[in-house]
């Protein structure tokens, strides 16, 4: 099973206090980033390390063994973080996140399951979250596009129209822009073709989006060349491109 192109919105956040590891992720110096919050070993430092192995593991790796380590580590890093600040709801997405592109290296339901129950749990705390909104609508948008409505459904309880509603709340709560309304673009056009003009229309709203850091301007690079197909009427090439540009879509 493909696991949660979803699980990408997570990786964006509120921006991190000033300190040398937020200054190289917001630069897209993802590496850099993932090593210096290891050493500064901050509650919100480990955040970012996680943030940022999770990112090279998802756009930036190519190779499946490279990107099952990353993302151990991204895990150890956000565990690490959350024992500093139990509780913190950016820590606990995005380690759902993580765990969300395990599930799909290993083709793992249960740990899919895993991921489904992390983002609820945050939703508990913040029902306003359009990140975690987001999350909820690639979960299940993903799982349609994936297995199709009859396995996503039995096999997990995912549905479309659950995929629909969740992103219908996320690009009406404020924040999350770029991310969401390109994700939300990329599990329409993962759904079917007739989605095409409502993709294009959510595509144009990321790549207007100013970004804050380096994963936005990493998200609108993304946003841009899905569009670029739809705006000459391929939405075979853009679907196409969508599927490519999915977390860990480029692995093998």
């Amino acid at each position: 099973m493909r696991a949660l192109l979803l699980t990408a919105l997570m990786l964006t956040a509120a921006p991190a206090a000033a300190s040398p590891s937020a200054d190289a992720f917001a630069a897209g110096k993802f590496a850099d980033a993932a090593a210096i919050g290891r050493k500064e070993a901050t509650a919100q430092s480990l955040l970012t390390a996680g943030r940022a192995l999770a990112t090279q593991a998802a756009w930036q790796t190519t190779d499946r063994e490279t990107a099952r380590k990353m993302l151990v580590q991204a895990e150890a890093d956000l565990t690490a973080s959350l024992a500093l600040a139990p509780g913190n709801p950016d820590a606990l997405l995005q380690r759902a996140v993580v765990i969300g592109y395990q599930a799909k290296l290993a083709k793992s339901p249960g740990l899919a399951k895993q991921a489904r129950a992390g983002f609820e749990a945050v939703l508990a705390k913040e029902p306003g979250s359009a990140l975690a909104q987001g999350a909820m609508g690639g979960w299940h948008g993903e799982a349609v596009a994936t297995l199709g409505k009859f396995l996503a459904g039995t096999a997990l309880g995912a549905k479309e129209a659950e995929a629909i509603r969740w992103f219908d709340k996320a690009v009406a709560t404020r924040g999350g822009d770029p991310a969401i309304p390109l994700f939300y673009a990329s599990t329409l056009l993962g759904l079917s073709a007739d989605n095409a003009a409502k993709a294009k229309a959510l595509l144009q709203r990321a790549v207007k989006a100013a970004p804050a850091d380096g994963f936005d301007r990493l998200m609108q690079a993304n946003a841009r060349a899905i569009l670029a197909p739809l705006d000459k009427g391929d939405v075979k090439t853009a679907q196409a491109t969508a599927k490519r540009l999915s977390p860990l879509g480029s692995v093998r």
